[in-house]
């Protein structure tokens, strides 16, 4: 099975495509920045987007994706994302000081 993950397209070998889109994102690329919420889809910790659309990947399967293109965290840069990401941060990890820490905080 072939995806396309920021930019770069990935072979799954192997894989159940009915397996949902957040675990072979964190688990087969290993791409941490896509959290698990609830996994029902109504949290947003998941989101990723799929063809520029926000689609919850608790709830996408791979076979769903088919040729569309999906956009993480990871990929997204720019002074929005960094603002985003520093409120995460903020948020999540209050008690954080050094940057070994923010990032063990994020896993």
């Amino acid at each position: 099975m072939k995806l396309t993950v920021n930019g770069q397209e990935r072979v799954l070998e192997g894989v159940d495509p009915d397996m949902p889109l957040l675990w072979g994102i964190r688990d087969l690329l290993g791409l941490k920045g896509t959290k698990f919420g609830c996994g029902k889809a109504l949290c947003g910790a998941c989101t990723v987007h799929l063809d520029g659309q926000p689609v919850r990947s608790c709830q996408t399967f791979l076979a769903d994706v088919g040729d569309g293109k999906v956009t993480t965290i990871e990929a997204i840069s720019g002074p929005v994302a960094e603002a985003v990401k520093s409120a995460w941060i903020k948020k999540m990890c209050p008690n954080v000081a050094t940057a070994s820490r923010v990032r063990s905080c994020l896993r």
